[in-house]
């Protein structure tokens, strides 16, 4: 098959184009792994629940839901259903809003446990100045990662909708 039959795969002969089928393979490998991590990090969540920060259990939640969306969405169109799209969009964005939450969360957390070590005595300069730094670096590589995941989500998102022309109903 030429580059240019590859190209043209899809154009109503049923057959689904190589970058939908790329695409389809990621999310199914990104999306199945969400899939794991988010019960796994719900397991965890309620055995450990009396570590985890207030709302740990809700981004788990939030982020199964919309690994679970994606990874039905791609499957969706692997089989050139155009309804596939809407229920990839819709976890992409959950898994946007659920990322936000998350750095919220636990930016919160971060601060709560920088407060905990004011009280030392002796050592009230050495930690101001340790939690300090740690605080604003755990924090600034949350939203880091919360603004990765969004470039990410909206890439796939475009990438998609290039190839919806070839999805049916």
């Amino acid at each position: 098959m030429t580059d240019q039959n590859l190209d043209n795969a899809g154009t109503g002969n049923g057959k689904r184009p190589t970058f939908l089928t790329v695409l389809c393979i990621l999310t199914f490998i990104g999306s199945g792994l969400g899939v794991i991590g988010g019960l796994l990090g719900l397991i965890g969540s309620s055995a450990l629940g009396m570590f985890a920060p207030v709302g740990g259990i809700l981004v788990q939640i939030i982020g199964l839901a919309a690994a679970g969306l994606c990874l039905f969405g791609a499957i969706q169109m692997w089989g050139l259903k155009k309804q596939g799209f809407m229920m990839y969009v819709l976890g992409s964005v959950l898994s946007i809003v659920g990322s936000i939450v998350s750095a919220v969360t636990f930016s919160s957390a971060i601060a709560a446990v920088s407060t905990s070590f004011e009280g030392v005595e002796g050592m009230e300069s050495y930690t101001n100045v340790a939690n300090s730094a740690a605080e604003s670096t755990l924090t600034a590589g949350l939203w880091m990662g919360v603004a990765f995941g969004i470039v990410i989500n909206v890439a796939f998102i475009l990438m998609y909708n290039a190839n919806k022309k070839h999805l049916v109903n």
